[in-house]
């Protein structure tokens, strides 16, 4: 109820919100050919495509983007004729300040890659590594057992490369494009990659020995199995193992990893950066316990909402540990003296997906 004092005295509460951007792991771009339109575009639809010409293989990996049950808001269309120039374009795009956290590649023909485009220095595990991004590279080898694409596998293994994610695909349509977009939608950090279904995307049929010969040199494949069509394994190309229980060499290196270990990073590096500009009343933090206590407490809630049931990125039990300030006196006078907090470490588990169970053992008792 109104009082005469609210004509005198009129106070309003806001709650006070961070102008502090942080980066998504749900945003993406597409990379391919086309032989119109400029060097990229921000789709909100597939027809924003249309400039590039609807026969061209960049709108059709845009339109493919739309058509899931589930796609993002928007996606970023940039062009380039071949794998050899796609760099230099999504660092174009990149500087024209576009958003984009996964990068789809895709150039409609059967030549692999050289190994050396991603291990050169400049090359892609260099970009990739220093902007936080992975790429999703679409592929289709016709050599003979896939040797082509498993060779560039084991070389990016080698270099460990864990934010290259390749696909091989023959049959219609673009499974890297639609699977990202379905991921982007639902949230690319939670659960996983592995067993999803897209819709408008020819499945590849392969005999068990080359299925299994691919997905063990972590390359990911649309098929069926049991009568169903899914993605398998949502890996990338970081790191294998034999598994314990059966000599078997299998992907260890997945994607939603990646993005999960990602979207910590950068919520954690906005949850400091802010505190740093807006504690104490806009007066910065205190270099004291009070700060120091400040600084763990905002790792924590950090690490309190990627465990939340909205998000599932890991698992309870998570710490932050810091030391307080009569120890950095004595031990670290040089930081306190530059203003660095040092000894800030925090630990969590990833919350991963049962991909595989591979060894049910069932007894028969008369």
């Amino acid at each position: 109820m109104a009082q005469i004092i609210d004509s005198i005295i009129r106070i309003s509460i806001n709650e006070a919100i961070s102008t502090v951007s942080t980066t998504s792991v749900n945003t993406m771009a597409v990379v391919g050919p086309a032989s119109l339109g400029p060097a990229f575009v921000e789709c909100s639809c597939s027809e924003d495509a249309e400039v590039f010409g609807t026969d061209s293989l960049l709108y059709g990996m845009v339109a493919s983007t739309f058509s899931q049950s589930a796609c993002p808001a928007k996606v970023i269309a940039i062009k380039a004729g071949n794998f050899a120039e796609a760099l230099d374009a999504v660092k174009n795009a990149q500087d024209a300040a576009l958003d984009f956290y996964h990068i789809v590649a895709k150039f409609g023909d059967d030549i692999i890659p050289s190994s050396t485009e991603f291990t050169k220095t400049g090359g892609w595990n260099a970009y990739l590594g220093e902007n936080f991004k992975i790429i999703h590279l679409e592929l289709d080898d016709t050599s003979n057992g896939f040797a082509s694409i498993r060779e560039l596998s084991q070389s990016l293994l080698k270099s460990t490369s864990d934010r290259v994610a390749l696909y091989q695909h023959h049959a219609a349509g673009n499974i890297a494009a639609s699977i990202v977009s379905i991921r982007c939608a639902l949230d690319s950090a939670r659960g996983t990659f592995a067993h999803k279904k897209v819709k408008n995307v020819e499945y590849d049929g392969y005999k068990k020995s080359d299925f299994d010969a691919l997905v063990a040199d972590n390359i990911n494949v649309y098929t069926v199995a049991a009568g169903e069509s899914r993605v398998f394994m949502g890996s990338t190309s970081g790191k294998n193992v034999l598994l314990a229980s059966t000599g078997e060499k299998s992907p260890a290196s997945f994607i939603d990893g990646i993005a999960k270990d990602d979207w910590i990073r950068f919520n954690i590096q906005t949850k400091i950066y802010s505190l740093l500009g807006e504690a104490n009343d806009g007066h910065g933090v205190t270099y004291d316990d009070n700060g120091i206590n400040s600084v763990a407490a905002a790792i924590l809630q950090v690490f309190a909402k990627a465990a939340d049931t909205d998000h599932q990125y890991i698992m309870q039990g998570y710490t932050v540990n810091i030391k307080d300030y009569e120890y950095l006196k004595k031990n670290y006078a040089a930081d306190i003296q530059a203003r660095n907090l040092p000894l800030v470490k925090g630990r969590y588990s990833r919350l991963n997906s049962i991909h595989t169970v591979r060894n049910v053992e069932l007894t028969v008792t008369l």
